[in-house]
């Protein structure tokens, strides 16, 4: 059973399952929410590969107010510090970089979409983040009380999530274009800094290349011999692709954007709602990347096939249609036909960060990769589906010519 403890108002809150600072910033929020006594229930969330940089916990607030009785719902999520070590990324400043976006980019946000009295189906869906948050722990509402959970990492994508993960994603390109003409200081000062935290090293170096390796041994023929040709060229290209010159950048791109960092929310059985999580890796950058991300990390072959196209003409509609109820034009500030070329140029992203991911992606649950000691040490040992999907992968960018 997981642990209940009583409390009152002058406890400090002595829950072993939470460490000293997460009690504080949690006695914090109690305060800030009237209780005056209260019970308080920790569960330990295991995601089976879909969550690498932290551990998960719920937390359970009930008890009464002057008001009466209330119950809080909250969701954390806590740095692992032997992760926070990782030479190719600073998790810390991963994690002040999502508290960024949740404490203070989405409220700015709300206030705006308020101001222009965006219907509350319109408006770009975020989960509640508390101003706690801190480089220990993100904190948030526990919206799976609102009948949202995870995305399954092993599930099968329709273009039903596809679409409304899309027309999300849309939006919260949109909201970089909407926040310069509202606050163009802000937007200077703290959105065009938004850099990304990835460092290009020797480690990532050897990453690549290990799991080009490991691709490779699937492949045989004219495959093998174009992706061992494009091997070379990868961690130049992919440092291109997500550290690209200001002036070619256009706004706040996720950055991880893919099935995993989903919670999905269905009616009578239906997908009916989506909110995109995990803002860690957010950066001030093209958004055709997210795109691509997504459609490569989480689609197959005949997917892409069949809705690949239809999903961009979605993307860029909801963006213009969006942009134009904060009377923006998506052709001035960034038209249809520069979406298409940067998303013809930069496609083979698709490629990369398949081939980077891999390991992640196909995880067996029984056999999660490990973060402590680094890229150096990861183990690539993944379910057997990978290689269907690698070969669909590969096999498109032959056709499309960029192999």
């Amino acid at each position: 059973m997981p642990p209940i403890v009583q409390c009152d108002k002058d406890d400090l809150l002595l829950i072993k399952e939470l460490n000293p600072v997460v009690r504080q910033n949690i006695k914090q929020i109690i305060n800030k929410e009237g209780f005056v006594t209260y019970t308080v229930n920790v569960k330990d969330v295991t995601t089976n590969g879909a969550n690498y940089l932290g551990t998960l916990q719920t937390v359970t607030v009930s008890g009464k107010t002057k008001d009466g009785d209330k119950e809080l719902h909250l969701f954390l999520k806590n740095i692992i510090n032997e992760v926070g070590r990782l030479s190719v990324l600073n998790v810390s400043e991963a994690y002040l970089k999502e508290g960024f976006c949740y404490k203070e980019l989405f409220k700015i946000f709300e206030t705006i979409e308020d101001k222009y009295n965006i219907p509350q189906e319109k408006r770009l869906n975020t989960v509640k983040g508390y101003s706690e948050t801190n480089s220990e722990v993100i904190i948030l509402d526990d919206v799976s009380k609102m009948g949202y959970k995870a995305y399954n990492r092993f599930g099968v994508m329709t273009k039903k999530i596809a679409e409304l993960a899309f027309e999300q994603l849309a939006k919260l390109h949109a909201m970089s274009f909407i926040i310069r003409k509202e606050y163009p200081k802000y937007f200077e000062n703290k959105i065009k800094s938004l850099n990304t935290l990835f460092n290009i090293n020797s480690e990532f170096e050897n990453h690549l290349r290990n799991t080009c390796n490991k691709a490779m041994e699937t492949l045989e023929g004219d495959a093998k011999a174009k992706l061992r040709d494009f091997c070379p060229k990868m961690v130049e290209k992919y440092s291109n692709y997500i550290k690209i010159a200001p002036e070619e950048a256009v706004c706040i791109t996720h950055g991880d954007f893919q099935p995993n960092n989903l919670l999905l929310k269905e009616t009578n059985g239906e997908p009916s709602s989506v909110m995109i999580i995990d803002f860690q890796f957010a950066y001030y950058g093209n958004p055709v990347t997210d795109l691509i991300f997504f459609i490569f990390l989480g689609t197959d072959q005949k997917f892409r096939k069949d809705h690949m196209e239809d999903l961009k003409e979605l993307y860029y509609g909801t963006f213009e249609s969006f942009l134009s109820d904060f009377g923006i034009s998506a052709s001035v500030v960034y038209s249809k036909r520069q979406f298409e070329d940067d998303f013809k140029e930069k496609l083979d992203f698709g490629l990369m960060c398949f081939i980077q991911f891999m390991p992640f992606l196909f995880a067996r649950t029984d056999q999660l990769p490990e973060l402590q000691n680094g890229l150096a040490s990861l183990t690539l040992k993944m379910d057997e589906r990978y290689k269907n999907c690698l070969h669909g992968v590969v096999d498109d960018f032959i056709q499309w010519g960029y192999l």
